[in-house]
């Protein structure tokens, strides 16, 4: 399982954190080139592969991929 996130999309809105139902992603400290902090993947291993984050980001900056 990986999920992805452009960097250079993401807006940190947190919209993705707050869909997750297993907290597998979180908001980091590091800043893409716009200046906004990006969502970051902490806790794959929790991941079940329900997309929420893909389908409910207005960026389109989240892809998961089933390996």
């Amino acid at each position: 399982m990986t999920v992805y996130i452009n960097e250079n999309l993401c807006k940190g809105c947190g919209i993705c954190i707050e869909v997750c139902p297993k907290d597998v992603i979180i908001m980091s400290e590091e800043q893409n080139m716009k200046g906004y902090n990006l969502a970051k993947v902490a806790n794959i291993d929790l991941c079940i592969h329900c997309k929420l984050c893909e389908i409910s980001c207005p960026d389109l900056a989240i892809y998961v991929e089933k390996e």
